[in-house]
């Protein structure tokens, strides 16, 4: 069975232009542990239905898709 992974780009500024960091993750709720944000925001965050806010500024999240 193929695994899905979720990866976070932390950036300098909100432009989103630098990269400072890119962390590894299995699950949103060890994203969620790392990151200190709610599951559910992160997850409402990834799916566009809310506006970035607080550290969500500063990073991208996407999931890999296996093939």
């Amino acid at each position: 069975m193929k695994k899905n992974f979720w990866y976070v780009y932390l950036f300098e500024t909100e432009e989103k232009k630098d990269i400072v960091k890119v962390m590894k993750f299995n699950t949103i709720n060890e994203m969620s542990y790392v990151l200190n944000i709610k599951p559910a925001v992160l997850s409402n965050f990834f799916h566009g239905l809310i506006k970035p806010r607080d550290t969500l500024k500063y990073c991208s999240i996407y999931q890999s898709i296996p093939l």
